[in-house]
């Protein structure tokens, strides 16, 4: 009876986990789940443990696969919303990049065992970079919103705020605005720097995957990049 309700309990935490998000390949147009929790929560291991189960009762390598680059829009999710309110030094912004690195890496994994067993992985392989390609480019509008926010803000500074104190000689101010204004540079140099090493690293995954397609599809992927 206990093990019956333990099961349950899990296959409750995986139904929510699975509600939680969007529906792998579902529509054209790939849209990012709801963020909901996110690294910063102390109950984020709640959905970290969701997904573990969604993963454990998913029995077929190419759903498991396909599973991976679901969990990865979540984790997009969870950047886009951390990025969005709290900037580029957002307590938990790392986890959520590494998961995210490691989702992708997985689904390579995937497809590259199943090759090795003798599948032809090809159509897969397709598949799960068509699926990514969508989401991250979902990732980097995150950080070209977050870009042009953060410009937004220096414009306003310099344009109103520290031009009306220097008219007024209000020194006091003028300090003060000039070290936000320094500081907002810091701040989209830093979105850069970690955008470019977040890309350059799924990258690298991606390209696991891309290097399974068929000669063709890599030679269109090649010509779309």
């Amino acid at each position: 009876m206990k093990k019956v309700s333990i099961l349950s309990v899990f296959a409750l935490i995986a139904l929510f986990a699975s509600t939680s998000g969007t529906a792998f390949a579902q529509s054209s147009q790939v849209a990012l789940p709801s963020a909901g929790l996110t690294p910063e929560s102390s109950f984020y291991f709640l959905d970290r443990l969701g997904e573990n189960l969604r993963h454990f009762f998913t029995f077929n390598p190419e759903a498991k696969a396909k599973l991976q680059i679901e969990f990865a829009g979540e984790r997009i999710a969870e950047i886009k919303i951390m990025v969005e309110k709290k900037g580029v030094n957002a307590k938990g912004l790392a986890i959520a990049e590494s998961l995210l690195r490691a989702n992708v890496a997985y689904a390579a994994e995937i497809v590259s065992e199943e090759k090795t067993s003798g599948k032809d992985v090809a159509v897969l392989a397709k598949t799960l970079n068509d699926e990514f390609d969508a989401r991250d480019k979902l990732l980097e509008q995150t950080f070209k919103d977050a870009k042009a926010q953060l410009k937004a803000e220096r414009k306003e500074i310099k344009t109103n705020l520290l031009a009306e104190a220097r008219r007024v000689g209000d020194t006091a101010q003028i300090a003060t605005l000039e070290e936000q204004l320094k500081d907002i540079d810091q701040q989209i140099d830093a979105l850069g720097q970690k955008k470019d090493r977040l890309e350059e690293n799924l990258q690298n995954e991606q390209n696991k995957i891309e290097n399974e397609m068929s000669e063709a599809d890599q030679e269109k992927e090649e010509i779309e990049q």
